[in-house]
C-alpha cells in the first residue's frame, strides 16, 4: 500500500510539472516564442516545436491521469525529459555560445546546473514509476 501511494505521488508530480510548464508557456507565449527563436536548433524544427511543445506537455500530463494510458504517458514524459536533460547538460558545459531558457514560469529563473539536476530528478522519478507500474502488472498477471 505504501509503494502504491508513493507511485501515485510520483505520477502526480510528473503530471504537475508538465501541466505547469505547458500552461505557463501558453500563458506567456510571446516570451516563449522569442526564447525558442534563439535556441540552437535547426530552423525547420524550431517553428513547429514552438507551437507543439506546450500542447504536447499538456497532452502528456493528461495521458498520465487515467490508468489505461498512464504507462504510455510516463514513457513519453521520460523521452521528453531525457531530451530536455541533454539540452541542459549541453548548456551547462557551454557547448553553445548562448543558451536561452525557453522554460515556462518560475523554472525560467533556474541556472543550467539547477535545470540539469531538476531534469535528472524527474527523469529518475519517471524511471521509478515505470518500474513500479511494470512490476505491478507482472504481479497482477501472475495471480490466479
Amino acid at each position: 500500500m505504501k509503494k502504491e501511494l508513493l507511485y501515485e505521488l510520483v505520477t502526480a508530480l510528473l503530471i504537475l510539472l508538465f501541466l505547469y510548464t505547458g500552461l505557463s508557456k501558453l500563458l506567456d507565449f510571446q516570451n516563449f516564442e522569442v526564447a525558442m527563436r534563439f535556441q540552437h536548433l535547426p530552423g525547420w524544427i524550431t517553428f513547429p516545436l514552438t507551437y507543439t511543445l506546450p500542447l504536447a506537455e499538456i497532452v502528456v500530463a493528461a495521458l498520465m491521469i487515467p490508468d489505461q494510458s498512464r504507462l504510455t504517458g510516463i514513457y513519453i514524459f521520460l523521452g521528453m525529459m531525457t531530451a530536455f536533460s541533454l539540452y541542459a547538460g549541453a548548456a551547462l558545459i557551454h557547448l553553445f555560445p548562448r543558451a536561452p531558457c525557453a522554460c515556462g514560469g518560475a523554472l525560467r529563473s533556474l541556472n543550467w546546473e539547477q535545470h540539469f539536476v531538476l531534469n535528472l530528478l524527474f527523469t529518475v522519478l519517471a524511471v521509478a514509476a515505470i518500474r513500479y507500474y511494470r512490476a505491478k502488472q507482472m504481479n497482477t498477471q501472475q495471480k490466479p
